[in-house]
């Protein structure tokens, strides 16, 4: 198998894994703890003036859904991935803003939590997420039907 194919396989693979997670996220945040819930995550920030939290709260999740079902289906591939690396970075910053002011708060990453932020964590796991993100929109990937025709006729079993 060509290094092509396997770095285009393992793009591939990453890409729905990472839309997963953000489709994950905003079910959590729309359907399980609930965009009320979600709203006090987010003021407990203390970023934004209270008239915009709400907003935040309702239109993110949505985002996040979009973003993820893009990603798993690979359709819009580059816009869904930019839109998770600026979330992405979005969060970042907002777990940043947060550790340096002692600000003692759950995330709300996915949904509720009874834990706080364990902020050294939290800030690997968003490296994390980033490396991938950045990966992911950095070259081609290929769909599951042309990564099949990539491996050529000698590994590839014929009906």
């Amino acid at each position: 198998m060509e290094k092509s194919v396997v770095i285009r396989s393992m793009r591939l693979f990453l890409q729905v894994l990472l839309g997963a997670l953000f489709l994950y996220a905003a079910g959590q945040k729309l359907f399980v703890s609930g965009v009320a819930q979600f709203a006090v995550e987010v003021g407990n920030y203390k970023l934004l003036p209270d008239s915009f939290v709400l907003m935040v709260a309702y239109f993110l999740p949505w985002l996040e859904a979009a973003a993820g079902i893009c990603l798993m289906l690979n359709f819009w591939r580059e816009g869904a991935s930019v839109c998770a690396i600026g979330m992405t970075l979005v969060f970042c910053a907002g777990i940043g803003w947060a550790w340096t002011q002692g600000l003692d708060i759950t995330c709300g990453c996915f949904g509720k939590a009874d834990a706080t932020v364990n902020y050294p964590w939290k800030a690997l796991q968003l490296l994390a997420q980033l490396v991938v993100a950045v990966f992911v929109a950095s070259g081609p990937v290929g769909t599951w039907a042309n990564l099949g025709n990539a491996m050529g006729p000698a590994q590839r079993k014929n009906p």
